[in-house]
């Protein structure tokens, strides 16, 4: 893992720029990353320090130094003097993982010890100037991976160099030794000797055991399994005895359930074990049921419960929809659904004996109904809606009805026909039945002139028109009884188009909220019982955005003669390498204040204007020529094509490519 890692670090932008163009204003971003691999107990590393050696400079997670101080105070061993790390820039090699030492930390007039660690050095071929070391904690990683029963352990590489050693209280056998014999474990001076070679790495790891604690052990191995055998024994003897006594009451409990029915006896044990395998066989149905809706063969035993043919059938799908004004407090939404699931399995079940009934979604209940005619279904399911609209005041309750069907295979089918019949319903404050048959109005959505007005009132912000705008198209549906699936389809296509509006208009944090909000109108816009409830929600959030656009362009139009320098200077230089620190010295201001300052009078950040502009100029030339993508990068002030490919789809969601190939297919 962390070779994976350093490897790809090694060749990063970040790692790339420190590299040759250091900067301060950079290293709290690289340190940060350290720190997020340094704080990862599974990778056991203590440091890592990136060192270039034309300036002797050195970051790691704390700190920048020179690398003098580095390795005669901070990171001290008298293995590896700071000339050791000097003559490494000048070996031929990409990775190299050192011998374990011992390091310590002399600042402050005092050495404390940074425990024993293993450095693993990363070079780029070919690149004699700059090199990764990760310092790896050898304590942790030997505490971690320990299984022996004894401490004495030590590693070899490839040429027999002792690479870490623990607990050793006599000279090891050496790595040639080791290779004559062809085992994995061998027995020398009393002692056992087992040991492995790592395919990748090549370092062989050998434990060292005495014979002695081995044949301790074994001993107490054997105690243990003859006590084992004899409770294992006793425990037979005793559940024979039992079983003779309860078998024959039990065999009448397992043909009761065999066939469908609950055994009640005056035992209470086995009423229960009844009552359990009643319930299994149920679950066992309705997990049946799942893997037909889903097309999944979970195993032949539980797909066979429900394959039958020539055997007429009907999903009935309960949609259960709760009032948002009620005041949910001696009764729970999930609770009322409860005792409805209970209820409709409860009748199905006294005229459909076989039907199967369970919870589906959320507020969705889901009945497998084994019927002749629908004739009977039809009295059920009336009778059934007069009694919920008895609980009219917690919600409405709508049941859609599938069409006829006659084989197993069906079933996924049938699933998403009830899902569709049920999108057929009205949004109407009461409880419905709504069939196959049944054919709903559909509604339409904005015409081009009306999509234009929308548009050009959301980028200007005109609360008032906006409101006024949908107001007016509410009025057509007056009279009309859409359906569901109309409704909720038309609001999420409304407030995809806010979210693409409003985008370009607001940073990233403001931006973010927009994108939370929607979200959350959206979801419950879902749930909505009419479709007065759907209007007052699409108008919300169309308010909201419309409002947070004009307050945005009310910050923009404060005029502010530090901003509007940064303004003007990046739009007329955005194609040149644009730092903050070359801002704030044509202002004679510190970057850390100029950042600050501009952020609390535009709402954003330094870096992410200059990316805003340098995007926006980028699609005005993706528009007007035909230049390559990787010109239009260039000529906008994007040196990396994959920095460029990841901020345009930041701020456009589309990478170069889609927005041209779209631009392509609107012409």
């Amino acid at each position: 893992m962390v070779n994976k890692q350093m490897h790809l670090y090694l060749y990063s932008e970040e790692v790339q720029r420190f590299q040759y163009t250091p900067q301060y204003i950079n290293y709290p971003i690289l340190q940060r990353e350290i720190n997020s691999w340094v704080s990862n107990s599974y990778l056991f590393i203590e440091n890592i320090v990136l060192y270039t050696k034309r300036d002797e400079l050195i970051l790691e997670k704390g700190t920048s130094t020179d690398a003098q101080t580095m390795f005669n105070v901070f990171q001290v061993s008298k293995e590896y003097p700071l000339n050791f790390w000097q003559q490494q820039f000048d070996e031929n090699y990409s990775s190299r993982i050192l011998p374990s030492a011992g390091f310590y930390n002399e600042s402050y007039g005092h050495t404390e010890s940074n425990g024993e660690l293993i450095p693993i050095i990363y070079k780029a071929k070919g690149n004699s100037g700059f090199m990764i070391v990760v310092f790896l904690n050898a304590d942790k990683m030997f505490k971690a991976f320990r299984v022996a029963p004894s401490d004495d352990f030590i590693m070899y590489n490839a040429q027999g160099q002792t690479m870490f050693n623990r607990g050793v209280q006599e000279s090891f056998l050496s790595l040639n030794d080791l290779r004559k014999n062809e085992s994995n474990e061998l027995i020398v001076n009393g002692n056992y000797y087992f040991h492995a070679t790592g395919k990748v790495s090549g370092i062989t790891y050998i434990h060292r055991v005495p014979i002695e604690k081995i044949a301790s052990q074994t001993r107490l191995n054997l105690s243990l399994v003859a006590i084992l055998v004899l409770a294992i024994t006793l425990s037979v003897v005793a559940a024979f005895l039992i079983a003779a006594r309860i078998n024959n009451p039990l065999q009448k409990v397992i043909r009761s359930t065999q066939k469908g029915r609950l055994f009640r006896s005056n035992i209470r044990e086995f009423d229960i074990i009844s009552s359990q395998l009643y319930d299994k066989q149920k679950a066992d149905q309705q997990l049946a049921l799942f893997n037909h809706l889903k097309a999944i063969r979970h195993n032949e035993a539980t797909a066979a419960i429900l394959d039958f043919t020539e055997k007429n059938f009907v999903f009935v799908l309960s949609h259960v929809a709760g009032k948002k004004n009620y005041a949910w407090e001696h009764v729970s939404f999930q609770k009322w659904l409860y005792y409805i699931k209970v209820f409709i399995e409860n009748e199905l079940n006294q005229v459909f004996p076989d039907s199967l009934t369970f919870q589906i979604e959320q507020n969705q209940i889901l009945s497998l109904v084994f019927i002749e005619h629908m004739d009977d279904l039809e009295d059920l399911l009336e009778r059934m809606k007069a009694t919920f609209g008895q609980d009219s005041e917690y919600g409405n309750i709508t049941m859609a009805v599938t069409s006829l069907y006659n084989h197993s295979k069906h079933i996924a089918d049938a699933y998403q026909e009830a899902q569709a019949v049920l999108g057929k319903r009205k949004l109407i404050d009461a409880g419905q039945i709504v069939t196959a048959g049944h054919v709903s109005r559909q509604l339409s959505g904005f015409t081009t002139n009306q999509e234009k007005e929308f548009n050009v009132n959301l980028r200007e912000g005109n609360v008032e028109q906006l409101e006024a705008f949908m107001a007016r198209f509410y009025a057509k549906w007056e009279g009309n009884e859409l359906c569901a699936d109309s409704i909720t389809g038309f609001a999420e296509m409304l407030l995809n188009k806010v979210k693409n509006e409003v985008s370009f208009i607001l940073d990233g944090g403001e931006d973010d909220g927009m994108q939370t909000t929607l979200q959350h109108l959206n979801e419950k816009i879902q749930q909505c019982v009419t479709v007065l409830e759907a209007e007052e929600l699409l108008q919300e959030g169309v308010t909201f955005a419309a409002k947070a656009v004009r307050e945005r362009k009310k910050r923009a139009e404060q005029k502010d003669p530090v901003t509007c320098f940064v303004m003007d200077y990046v739009n007329e230089h955005y194609a040149e390498d644009l730092y903050l620190d070359i801002l704030a010295q044509k202002l004679n201001l510190s970057g850390g204040y100029l950042s600050s300052y501009f952020k609390e009078k535009t709402g954003t950040n330094i870096v992410d204007y200059i990316n805003e502009i340098r995007i926006i100029k980028a699609t005005d030339l993706l528009e007007k020529n035909r230049l390559k993508i990787h010109d239009v990068a260039e000529a906008v002030g994007y040196r990396n094509h994959t920095s460029f490919n990841r901020m345009f789809k930041k701020y456009t969601g589309l990478t170069p490519t889609e927005f041209r190939k779209n631009l392509n297919t609107s012409s």
